[in-house]
């Protein structure tokens, strides 16, 4: 697929996949079903590492979401589905804002490699992303 110029020019190991509720994922599907944003945009939005603090925090408040997963995906096995894209109604000047988004159906197979149950913070009002949080991705 054809690329926004400020993709990264070396692709990631993995890109992520943030959904709330939690149960609406079921590992057993074969597809990963589309969110109601991701339907809205015909297409999954996706997130690299440094873009999921930022995602989860602007778009899955605490006083609408009462969870989040996160999916781990291994890049190389949706890498011909992706395109790069700036984020909708912003003019990016950095690759912050520019996000991997995926057209068509996302396989779930062997593209998936772990999931986490995002943790909220009280007491910093926000999602916890402490160090390491990818590390405690459970496969």
């Amino acid at each position: 697929m054809s690329n926004h110029p400020l993709a990264p020019s070396v692709d990631p190991s993995f890109v992520y996949k943030l959904i709330s509720p939690a149960s609406t994922f079921s590992p057993s599907d074969k597809v990963l079903p589309l969110s109601a944003l991701d339907k809205a945009d015909g297409f999954y939005h996706l997130s690299t590492s440094a873009q999921v603090p930022g995602t989860a925090n602007r778009f899955f408040p605490k006083s609408k979401f009462n969870d989040l997963l996160i999916l781990k995906i291994k890049f190389e096995a949706i890498k011909p589905q992706v395109k790069w894209e700036a984020a909708k109604g912003e003019h990016p000047t950095d690759v912050s804002r520019i996000f991997p988004h995926v057209y068509g159906d996302l396989l779930q197979g062997e593209a998936i490699v772990g999931t986490i149950l995002c943790e909220w913070d009280e007491e910093a009002e926000a999602w916890d992303f402490s160090s390491g949080w990818e590390d405690r991705l459970q496969k």
